[in-house]
């Protein structure tokens, strides 16, 4: 990895740039084609020092958050400057399934187009990741009514099929995916087997042919990334948006990192550890009427319990010589599957390592430096690459002062929080997160969730969304405004409600009933439309 430039000097750079098609890149990450691209469109600075500079307080731009509740998925639009020369941005629209709501992602296609699409354009789409609770909504039939009517795609540079970084990225990802997907369909009706293939669900659709594990969510990427109309700008960390066409508004790119280690350890592509499991899982599978290749046999054997000779896979003939031995209540003895067992790790580590490449975007609005931070998923090493000490970022204020910006003043100054990850346990960074948000007279957090779901997938049960320990302190830290896709307003939970069984007794009748009532005056939060919940800075 490249030694990167200080933060600062590139960050101050960008800030005195405003180019219509988004903001400035940096030098190390620009490809010749590029290149070529931006010298085709004007660039136009901003000139800093002629700002009017005046002691009255300038017109406070609204900025609205509308949160679908199409299930376990996230879809949010943001629009800028309500009611005047409104802005609007898109980000994500996909969804693993709904249990709560008959919200279906053709619907919110159907808002844009009436709400947005018939009397303007949609100015940015932004695609956070490759994960279908994202971008499963872009690979459908509806979403063609946005080509030709978006006028920018933001990916995160991870996205970009020129970056070497991210052609490293993609080669491990598809290995760690494809063996994977062998295993859940080699081993569909064991329980790790399950839960490999609902893991796997945040990837792509498993099928009976592993190598197109994640065709759908490749699709869906591809058709925002070349077909929407419009060139994509690939983003990195520490890029700062101020873009002519969004006045009053700076968008700063917290994520993700190019550190391999905050990202995920990547291994080596075509590793024997990842191979190892497909050619186990193939073995697994093969019966009498189909053995295996004798290179695959023979190199599987560091992969297997046993020798060969000691193994039989014909199962017939293993009840006839073990008839105790294969009952039922005895599979507790078996090891032949035993192999299988490192496949939940690694499932649960090519979701950790897409998560991470989220595109996490914190919006100011300039006036009074209120904050809206867009996560993502983005797990532990993303938000901790925040906070490099060379992360920062040196903006001109309306009167003309510059400062520096760096993540942790911008988490401080957060209003409006997208919970990352439906709520999981892994995906908000504490000390280094939440607990720096401390305008908590203010702070909201909208949950994009739908728990129903989450508890049917396997191991079930598992998937606690939102958590237990999370849900509680996002309650104490914004006194109550939390807001659920699937459930609109956070409340107590009832004694009958076997979805919402675990999160019973989370807190006494006075904290909910201080709660209730600090949701009751919460005039800017709207939780009475069925297709979306809406937040909106006045």
């Amino acid at each position: 990895m490249a030694k990167r430039k200080s933060a600062g000097k590139t960050a101050k750079k960008r800030s005195t740039a405003s180019a219509k098609t988004g903001p400035t890149k940096r030098k190390t990450v620009k490809s010749k084609s590029a290149k070529r691209k931006a010298t085709k469109r004007k660039t136009t600075k901003r000139k800093t020092g002629k700002r009017k500079t005046s002691n009255k307080q300038p017109d406070l731009p609204a900025v609205r958050v509308r949160m679908f509740r199409q299930g376990l998925g996230d879809c949010f639009l943001v629009t800028f400057d309500v009611g005047g020369q409104e802005r609007h941005l898109l980000i994500d629209c996909g969804t693993l399934g709904n249990k709560t709501s008959d919200v279906k992602t053709d619907d919110i296609v159907k808002h844009l187009e009436t709400t947005i699409l018939d009397k303007g354009r949609l100015h940015v789409v932004v695609a956070t990741h490759e994960h279908q609770d994202h971008l499963s909504a872009f690979k459908t039939k509806a979403m063609k009514a946005l080509v030709g009517n978006v006028d920018h795609v933001w990916l995160a540079w991870t996205e970009n099929p020129r970056d070497p970084d991210a052609k490293t990225l993609a080669k491990y990802r598809n290995d760690l995916g494809r063996a994977l997907a062998e295993i859940a369909h080699a081993a569909a009706d064991t329980d790790v087997g399950k839960q490999v293939h609902d893991l796997m669900g945040f990837a792509g659709e498993p099928s009976d042919d592993p190598l197109g594990f994640a065709k759908t969510v490749d699709q869906a990427m591809d058709f925002v990334r070349t077909g929407l109309g419009v060139e994509p700008t690939y983003h990195n960390q520490g890029d700062l948006i101020e873009a002519d066409w969004l006045p009053g508004f700076r968008i700063y790119v917290l994520g993700p990192p190019r550190d391999k280690q905050l990202l995920k350890d990547l291994g080596k592509h075509g590793s024997d550890e990842l191979y190892g499991l497909v050619r186990a899982a193939k073995l697994n599978a093969a019966g009498t009427a189909s053995s295996p290749a004798a290179a695959d046999d023979e190199e599987s054997e560091l992969q297997q319990p046993f020798d060969s000779r000691f193994r039989l896979r014909d199962a017939e003939q293993k009840h006839q010589l073990y008839p105790h031995y294969c009952q039922t209540d005895q599979q507790w003895r078996s090891v032949d599957t035993g192999w299988i067992n490192a496949a939940s790790h690694f499932a649960l580590q090519l979701d950790s390592l897409t998560n991470n490449t989220s595109l996490v975007l914190a919006i100011e609005r300039i006036a009074d430096g209120k904050v809206l931070l867009f996560p993502a998923d983005a797990q532990q090493g993303n938000w901790l690459s925040w906070h490099d000490r060379d992360l920062h970022w040196s903006v001109t204020d309306p009167g003309g002062a510059t400062r520096t910006v760096t993540a942790a003043d911008l988490i401080s100054r957060t209003v409006f929080y997208k919970v990352g990850h439906h709520a999981s346990h892994n995906a908000t960074a504490r000390g280094q997160g939440l607990e720096l948000m401390t305008n908590e007279d203010e702070l909201t957090a909208f949950i994009p969730v739908d728990r129903k779901l989450a508890l049917s997938r396997n191991p079930k049960g598992s998937w606690q969304m939102p958590a237990r320990p999370l849900y509680l302190r996002l309650l104490q830290k914004c006194q109550g405004r939390v807001v659920r896709a699937d459930t609109g307003w956070a409340a107590k939970a009832k004694s009958g409600d076997a979805t919402e069984k675990a999160l019973r007794d989370l807190a006494d009748d006075d904290q909910w009933t201080n709660w209730q009532k600090s949701q009751t005056t919460a005039k800017h939060i709207d939780t009475s439309n069925k297709l979306f919940v809406e937040y909106t800075l006045e």
